[in-house]
């Protein structure tokens, strides 16, 4: 499933040192890690048994990870230090981390820059220009695809001149315009894009009874507000300010002059859900208060800062020999689907951990859903459903119950009679033994084997009879058993529900 290959030097040749195929000596533990924010990494522990435990030198040893199922990377990156260690029993084993590619735009600094009316691409093509005069060949990079673009481009824009590049871009570009960036080695080189969002949708559903193990999901409403107070630029002010001193003295522009005298805007609906909670939004560039009512009236109106958050742990279809079905992947959708819980949404990995030696014990992290008040009303609603399924299965398996429990007592009369007409053939069997001697043969020959036709039936009756009662009793306890789980499931539901419904109110 998984092979891991080291080379020295980025031209090296590609040495393995875990594999499926390998009986012998294989790596004793190896994790991948990946977020969309942040740098991937590779943590993993060799055994002095491997020839290639002492061959990892820091940033000039390579390290890739490929599925061999897939014919796909994982993960490629430089080795870092190194750590030998032995334990207790003697054992010596050395752990190795290593970083992804996209490392190397650490390894340069950037010049100090400064312009204005300039898009976003080519500001990101300036600072990967001055990247690559600074680095060795192999690292230098190449633009890909950029398709985040600014509100407006004629904004000044400046560069620090003791930064790294990745420090700059994070900075200057995705901490501002949001964003994602994505190193990519193709065979010509490497590539930087810069989009919105790297993802796609997969074709591997989360679903209950399917592939879904558990599954977590917590309403956090604790940013959202039900008051804004918009607030524009200062007004202007002809008195000189000390250096190293921000002028404060003078007010910000209100609405107040066009919103008969109040400060403030305000949504019936989320007072009446959460209270009264004041927000202040600052638009420095707005100087005219109808202009600034206007954003302020459109962002209370689309706030989206209900956080609805999930834990999932799943089991990746894709590992199955047999099955050809998308693997998990971090940045990409899933539609995840427990109907008991009413959920199915679209929901994105943004962080993975991925266990090459125990693949099962992989865990998914998943993204906050931001919602407004439409889906946050809408989740309750369908909350409030599916707490009403849960009722519904509980009350027909209640019923069920008390049908199989009248079955048993039918069952038990029916095991009782059959015990009953044993005793009676016993009885039967004793009188023709003493008779033996004063009847015909014939006629106790005729009986005997009526009576033996009739202890077989009543044999294989109570057979059937015990079976039945078996089955009904281990129904009847699984039956059970469901009922108190959903019950506790649906305690927990109403207790979220009525904590949503009643959270914030004062």
């Amino acid at each position: 499933m998984y092979r891991v290959t080291v080379r020295q030097g980025w031209d090296g040749q590609e040495t393995t040192i875990h594999s499926e195929n390998m009986n012998s000596v294989k790596l004793l533990s190896a994790k991948i890690t990946k977020d969309v924010d942040s740098i991937d990494s590779f943590a993993f522990n060799i055994s002095p048994k491997s020839p290639q435990y002492n061959a990892f030198k820091y940033r000039t040893t390579f390290v890739k990870v490929t599925n061999t199922k897939l014919n796909k990377v994982l993960f490629e990156g430089r080795v870092l230090p190194t750590t030998d260690s032995m334990d207790s029993s003697g054992i010596f084993d050395k752990s190795v981390t290593c970083e992804g590619l996209t490392a190397f735009l650490h390894d340069s600094i950037q010049d100090y820059y400064a312009l204005s009316n300039n898009d976003l691409k080519a500001f990101l093509s300036h600072m990967i220009d001055v990247h690559n005069r600074q680095v060795d060949s192999y690292k230098r990079i190449k633009l890909g695809q950029v398709t985040v673009t600014s509100p407006s481009d004629n904004v000044y824009k400046s560069i620090d001149d003791s930064k790294t590049t990745y420090d700059t871009i994070k900075e200057k570009l995705i901490d501002k315009y949001g964003g994602e960036i994505r190193l990519r080695h193709e065979p010509d080189g490497l590539y930087l894009d810069y989009m919105p969002e790297i993802a796609t949708l997969s074709g591997q559903n989360i679903r209950l009874a399917s592939n879904l193990l558990s599954l977590k999901r917590a309403i956090d409403p604790s940013e959202a507000y039900s008051v804004i107070k918009p607030l524009g630029a200062r007004a202007e002010t002809t008195t000189q300010v000390e250096e190293g001193e921000s002028d404060i003295s003078q007010p910000r522009l209100t609405i107040e002059t066009v919103n008969n005298g109040s400060l403030f805007l305000s949504s019936q609906s989320m007072i009446q859900k959460i209270g009264y909670v004041v927000h202040a939004e600052v638009w420095d560039d707005v100087k005219i208060a109808s202009i600034l009512k206007s954003k302020g009236q459109a962002m209370l109106d689309s706030q989206r800062l209900i956080k609805e958050q999930f834990q999932v742990s799943a089991v990746d279809l894709s590992l199955l020999t047999d099955r050809t079905v998308d693997s998990f992947e971090c940045g990409n959708y899933h539609q995840t689907i427990n109907p008991l819980m009413g959920i199915d949404e679209r929901l994105r990995i943004v962080g993975q951990s991925l266990d090459l030696c125990e693949p099962l014990n992989s865990t998914l992290s998943i993204g906050d859903k931001l919602l407004g008040q439409a889906d946050y009303e809408a989740l309750i609603k369908k909350q409030g459903e599916a707490i009403d399924e849960i009722k519904g299965r509980v009350a027909a398996q209640t019923a069920k119950i008390v049908t199989i429990s009248n079955e048993m007592k039918t069952t038990n009369e029916a095991l009782s009679s059959a015990q009953k007409e044993l005793s009676s053939l016993k009885t039967e069997y004793d009188k023709l033994i003493e008779d033996i001697g004063n009847k015909d043969f014939k006629d106790i020959l005729k009986k005997l084997v009526a009576l033996e036709n009739q202890t077989t039936t009543i044999i294989n009756n109570l057979g059937e009879i015990g079976q039945n009662v078996l089955d009904l009793e281990t129904f009847k306890t699984t039956q059970e058993t469901i009922n108190t789980k959903q019950e506790t499931t649906n305690e927990d539901f109403e207790k979220r529900i009525l904590a949503l419904e009643n959270g914030g109110n004062k």
